[in-house]
């Protein structure tokens, strides 16, 4: 890091009192050197006086909501060092930036990492965690220190919750989309750029981050319907921006290297060994639509049935007109009772089609 200290950036509308536990938190757990950087995104509930109210942080106010992608653009141009985006409703244990800046320098090529948590969509959540204190959650930070030290896994996306980002890939890749508005799949647009730029993107299983979830969106009034409604239409922004993208990268080229011996593991019987390799083969690029369809027939024969239905879906999103993903899909769904919860993603694919 060449002595230069890691930034946090905490971006906050509203929610004042998640705010300033988050802040009190970090400054309790939280080991110096670092700069602490706050942004207030145009909150109209006390956020920017508290915020300005903290000794020795740079404050940012934005005057206006400008989404999660430009609350962070404003920290990230002030930044220096590796940079943490941090959400204002999360805890930081003791030890937590120790640990995941140490599972970013582990490898030169890990270019994004993030922490496990209570709370988040994919594979950094750890179901049916419960605290009454934050003596419980320093606890469970602990023991998972303990646990899992220095191991970091390979992932295709990390959610932006909490997400250090290498300074090498903050010069390389730049700023975030703001074109995802107030938020969702920025973060996943992030992780594919720094992919196709040659880093990998990881999860230190060792740290963990408590995370209350979405507490800027419900101030928002952002639930239901309309939660569904934007994750809708960011994920169709996020892929019809990137189906195309990068296929001839070196990201890319490895994860055909991989789904090759994945192939051969499944010829040989090697069922396992083929969904661990087609998996490796996602983490390096996930937008190979057939790598997804693939590892999802694996892990059918696996009697991992739930996942083997993900993984379908995700193929279909990724390729519309991708005749064996449907029909694997649509098999899957109609064997599991969850033919309704597909019928629209097949439908969409068989349009997609005939044109």
């Amino acid at each position: 890091m060449g002595g230069e200290p890691v930034s946090i950036i905490i971006p906050a509308f509203n929610q004042l009192e998640f705010s300033r536990q988050c802040v009190e938190m970090l400054q309790r757990t939280t080991t110096p050197p670092y700069k602490l950087i706050l942004v207030d995104n145009g909150s109209t509930d006390g956020v920017g006086q508290y915020f300005d109210s903290v000794a020795g942080a740079t404050i940012v106010h934005a005057g206006e909501n400008k989404g999660f992608a430009g609350g962070v653009n404003l920290g990230i141009e002030r930044a220096e060092g590796h940079v943490v985006l941090l959400n204002s409703d999360t805890l930081t244990p003791t030890g937590w930036l120790d640990r995941l800046t140490a599972g970013l320098e582990s490898g030169s090529d890990i270019g994004l990492i993030g922490p496990m948590t209570n709370y988040a969509a994919g594979a950094q959540c750890i179901p049916n965690l419960t605290f009454d204190s934050m003596d419980g959650v320093e606890a469970y930070s602990k023991q998972l220190a303990e646990t899992e030290r220095g191991r970091v896994r390979d992932v295709p996306k990390l959610v932006g919750f909490c997400m250090m980002i290498r300074k090498e890939v903050r010069e390389k890749i730049g700023l975030f989309d703001e074109s995802f508005g107030i938020g969702n799949y920025e973060d996943d647009d992030y992780c594919m750029r720094a992919i196709c730029a040659g880093y990998r993107v990881c999860i230190a299983l060792d740290t963990f981050v408590f995370h209350y979830g979405s507490r800027t969106f419900a101030g928002m009034g952002v639930t239901d319907e309309k939660w569904r409604n934007l994750l809708d239409a960011n994920e169709r922004r996020f892929l019809d921006k990137w189906r195309k993208a990068c296929p001839d990268s070196e990201a890319a080229m490895k994860s055909r290297r991989l789904a090759r011996r994945a192939r051969s593991s499944a010829r040989r019987g090697d069922l396992v060994g083929a969904a661990n390799l087609y998996e490796q083969a996602i983490s390096a690029y996930p937008l190979d639509a057939q790598n997804h369809n693939d590892v999802g027939a694996v892990l059918w024969h696996l009697n991992m049935r739930d996942a083997a239905l993900s993984y379908f879906k995700a193929a279909l999103k990724l390729k519309p007109d991708y005749a064996e993903a449907r029909d694997n899909l649509r098999d899957a769904a109609t064997a599991l009772g969850k033919l309704d919860e597909v019928a629209g993603l097949l439908e969409n694919g068989e349009t997609r089609r005939e044109h």
